[in-house]
């Protein structure tokens, strides 16, 4: 979540992360929480079937299904793509049914240019897919916008049916809720420019300032999530899960959250940023892993 529609067209390289002393000339180490990794790959081979949907192609992917049971359902970051969790679903599909979804807009999945983008409306389209793919029951496994996804389709009480367990993180109530200074940081400028070389190689023919100005719009003003809302979701099926350096989303969300949706459980990754799957994957697939089984 970056909640600064303007923000987002604004690209700048990384500036140097290595220095060095003058008195020692020790070169200081980087901590892996102010690094952002490459994009991941996605496990090959990377299929182009997509689900149509209220004028718009949904892309998916279904990995090891063949493992049977009920498959995890990861839902990406906003202006990211199904990518970003490469590492993550290399790793837990290895002994899990995983299924990838490029939200509305992002990564492969188009979009409609006289819509505005909410998170109830990705919540449904994920929804949808999967019950076109006879998928009935699912845990989801949300970060960032993708866990305030996952927040809407648990306060929706037909979706909030099919969903087993949910793994949320990086999630947030309000806009509010994000860290004002993130959008001047260098790891922010980072990912923005990144992101914008890979929606034109993923959709050449799509306007990146026209989506990324959508999902500015959607984070500045979305979600709006009352207490009581968060209230009625079934705390027992559901983990909050933040970083410890979080830069994105201030550090007192994850426990406000916790306390709002009752009985849920929380845990906080260690040593990781608001890019954690990126930067641990290992470390978030066995979270996940620790949840589910």
């Amino acid at each position: 979540m970056f909640s600064t529609p303007f923000k987002y067209l604004t690209l700048a390289l990384l500036s140097s992360a290595v220095s060095s002393s003058p008195l020692t000339n020790h070169i200081r180490a980087t901590p892996i929480w102010e690094t952002l990794p490459a994009t991941p790959d996605l496990p090959s081979p990377i299929t182009n079937q997509t689900f149509s949907t209220d004028g718009v192609n949904l892309w998916y992917q279904k990995y090891n299904e063949a493992a049977g049971g009920t498959p995890l359902v990861l839902i990406h970051g906003g202006l990211g793509y199904s990518a970003y969790f490469g590492d993550v679903i290399t790793i837990l599909a290895k002994t899990h049914y995983v299924i990838a979804v490029d939200r509305r807009g992002h990564g492969r999945s188009t979009y409609n240019t006289n819509e505005a983008f909410t998170f109830d409306m990705f919540a449904s389209d994920t929804y949808d897919l999967l019950q076109a793919e006879g998928v009935t029951k699912s845990i989801y496994v949300g970060w960032s916008d993708g866990a305030a996804t996952t927040l809407a389709a648990l306060i929706n009480t037909t979706i909030s049916a099919t969903i087993e367990k949910a793994f949320v993180f990086a999630g947030f109530q309000v806009p509010e809720d994000s860290n004002s200074t993130f959008t001047s940081t260098d790891i922010y400028n980072t990912f923005v420019s990144r992101c914008a070389t890979e929606y034109a190689t993923l959709q050449p023919s799509a306007d990146f300032t026209d989506f990324a100005t959508k999902v500015g719009t959607l984070e500045a003003t979305l979600p709006q999530f009352t207490d009581s809302a968060l209230g009625s979701i079934d705390g027992s099926k559901v983990l909050i899960v933040g970083a410890e350096y979080d830069e994105a989303v201030n550090l007192d969300v994850p426990k406000k959250l916790n306390g709002l949706i009752s009985g849920s459980g929380l845990v906080m990754l260690e040593d990781v940023s608001h890019f954690a799957p990126v930067q641990d994957p290992t470390g978030f697939a066995a979270a996940v892993e620790s949840f589910v089984s």
